[in-house]
């Protein structure tokens, strides 16, 4: 399978500068790390999320990080829950279950990262199979998240109680 098309369409016609890398096959992200030998901390997922009403929301996180759920209706304001797999496969049907590319425009889904993507000087994603990992530059993967929120996404939301205190 390779890039997933609607990937490779949108890092193509956006003039996105990118290489691959080929590996042993796997079946998460952190086993596609593992395979493709590159640091977990360096690679970002994507986790989709709906609210009540089937709006999908595409939080990208690093793979080494969890998403925070409490923290994620804190700045959404908004009661989301994990995507089903029935729900991922008819969103995301150039992919394989389990590697999906979080790059939420080429899937015209909203998306939002979490800041410490902005720290890496290199960002590999999952490209849409599980044998091939796409590497981008910070300028690259900032680019295609510039227009995009960003908010801490995997740190436990603060409270102003008086345990805080």
């Amino acid at each position: 399978m390779s890039i997933a098309p609607k990937i490779d369409q949108y890092l193509q016609s956006n003039n996105i500068p990118f290489d691959t890398i080929s590996h042993p096959p796997s079946h998460s992200s952190v086993q596609s790390a593992i395979a493709a030998q590159i640091p977990l901390s360096n690679v970002a997922k994507a986790v989709i999320l709906k609210d009540d009403v089937d709006n999908y929301l595409m939080a990208i996180v690093p793979a080494s990080s969890r998403l925070q759920m409490k923290q994620m209706k804190e700045i959404t304001d908004c009661q989301l829950k994990l995507a089903s797999e029935m729900e991922l496969s008819q969103q995301f049907r150039d992919c394989q279950k389990g590697a999906i590319p979080p790059i939420g425009d080429a899937y015209e889904m909203d998306s939002i990262w979490d800041n410490k993507l902005s720290e890496l000087p290199d960002v590999y994603l999952e490209a849409g199979d599980h044998e091939t990992m796409i590497h981008l530059t910070k300028e690259a993967f900032q680019h295609i998240i510039a227009n995009h929120p960003h908010d801490d996404l995997c740190v436990a939301p603060h409270r102003d109680t008086k345990e805080d205190l």
